[in-house]
């Protein structure tokens, strides 16, 4: 499957589904549960403020080292 959000959960096996299918694809279960997106974004917002003082050192250094050499 592609890139991008899956909104749909199968209850026996945990895959997950960009629609709403009559079957899982892996088990063939055909009960799907919605899955909560604002847990996925939560995640994705942790990352990035986590690597948000690494990338701003980064440029800060970038910018002592072209100030101070040219």
């Amino acid at each position: 499957m592609g890139i991008g959000p899956k909104n749909w959960q199968c209850k026996d096996c945990g895959r997950r589904h960009r629609n709403d299918r009559k079957q899982c694809v892996k088990c063939g279960y055909s009960v799907l549960e919605p899955v909560d997106n604002e847990e996925r974004a939560g995640k994705l917002t942790n990352a990035i403020l986590a690597l948000l003082p690494a990338l701003l050192a980064a440029l800060t250094m970038g910018l002592l080292a072209w100030v101070l050499f040219f």
